[in-house]
């Protein structure tokens, strides 16, 4: 019986996450220029350098969206072991920073190689 409501509430999470990002994050913009992106699009293109004349910032931000939600719903599944709100904390923070870095990483690598990132000459 737990095991259904843990796996349905990571659903939903996925669900309300891609939402906001539908509507909250990427509302009004009809064209992504480098004053107007999201922080954590921002962020994914200055640690993976990648090249953005090569991959549109629509297809980056749809890429960040999903791994982001995937990640807060995966953290929501592993916080929700204790019951103990201040050891959630404890176990989330650091688990959040780590789960953006090796999901960033992972994007990173998959377009490095797909050609998508800059050289280093």
């Amino acid at each position: 019986m737990k095991l259904y409501f843990y796996i349905a509430q990571f659903f939903i999470a996925i669900f309300v996450v891609l939402l906001y990002y539908k509507f909250v994050e990427t509302k009004g913009i009809k064209k992504y220029t480098k004053n107007n992106l999201p922080v954590d699009l921002k962020l994914l293109i200055k640690t993976q350098k990648i090249d953005v004349k090569k991959i549109s910032y629509a297809k980056l931000m749809r890429v960040v969206s999903i791994v982001n939600a995937v990640d807060i719903g995966i953290v929501l599944l592993i916080t929700n072991i204790t019951e103990n709100i201040l050891l959630k904390f404890v176990i989330a923070i650091p688990l959040i920073f780590g789960m953006l870095f090796l999901s960033y990483s992972g994007i990173g690598l998959i377009l490095k190689r797909k050609g998508m990132t800059k050289n280093e000459s």
